[in-house]
């Protein structure tokens, strides 16, 4: 994961996620205003061994700091709190989230020299969320 630290990804393209938002119960304006972002993630580790992977777009600013292979409790974008384990193999960091109601989510991040490819699924959730992050030059 050493190669992709400190590297901004912008999205690019996005299939199924306003279906994903809906399943998860976001409102209205907060989904349309979600679809329309162009995030930028970013994953960076810190002097102590933590990790910190933020979201960053002009509406909305989202990070979680994290010791891979440890729960810990998260925020997310949406306000929810969420008990999150995050754990990487080779060049994919892979993000599970659980909410109070047990509704869970894996969020699939993998790493490329050139993009971030990010799969979504939840349970009970038929559909597959795939969106593209370009690396920012």
């Amino acid at each position: 994961m050493e190669e992709f630290l400190g590297k901004q990804y912008v999205m690019v393209s996005q299939e199924n996620f306003d279906d994903y938002l809906v399943f998860m119960g976001v409102g209205y304006i907060s989904r349309k205003a979600a679809i329309s972002l162009r995030p930028t993630h970013c994953l960076t580790r810190n002097d102590d061994g933590t990790y910190t992977f933020a979201l960053k777009s002009k509406l909305a600013n989202s990070s979680c700091t994290f010791t891979p292979g440890e729960k810990f409790q998260e925020t997310k974008a949406d306000g929810v709190k969420v008990e999150a384990l995050i754990t990487f193999e080779g060049n994919i960091m892979t993000h599970k989230q659980i909410e109070t109601n047990e509704r869970t989510s894996t969020h699939i991040r993998e790493f490329h020299p050139d993009k971030l490819s990010v799969t979504t699924t939840a349970v009970g959730f038929e559909k597959t969320v795939t969106r593209v992050f370009q690396l920012v030059q």
